[in-house]
């Protein structure tokens, strides 16, 4: 299996179109299936949580490229992350899509040590 693909703030100057056709051709090359096919196959629930093993980023931007309802995707989100198959990162990064500080999130993993590990210097009163 290929590593997920991230965006993050670096992606911030391209037009938004082009960032959802990203996502989808992610999505699409890691299941091996297109998008129209795998909302046949799948619920939407179900295909939240198979997208964010192929890509990690924003939920806003996910739930704009799949076209699932920025509502569902919080719920399915907050069922994922309770269930612990879901990682949110610790750092906001600016949202792809909205330009926005945003946390990236992922169902990978691969991803979860990366995501929960903080790329700041600054102390935790708690550690």
């Amino acid at each position: 299996m290929n590593s997920p693909k991230v965006f993050s703030h670096k992606g911030h100057g391209k037009d938004k179109q082009l960032i959802l056709r990203f996502i989808v051709k992610q999505v699409e090359k890691g299941t091996g299936f297109s998008l129209l096919e795998l909302k046949k196959q799948y619920s939407e629930e179900h295909l939240f949580a198979i997208a964010l093993k192929h890509v990690t980023t924003t939920k806003k931007t996910l739930c704009t490229a799949l076209n699932i309802p920025i509502e569902a995707g919080c719920r399915y989100k907050r069922t994922l992350e309770k269930n612990g198959n879901l990682v949110q990162s610790i750092d906001e990064v600016i949202c792809p899509f909205t330009k926005h500080p945003a946390h990236l999130i992922s169902t990978n993993p691969n991803e979860f040590k990366r995501l929960l590990k903080s790329n700041t210097n600054q102390l935790n009163l708690f550690e």
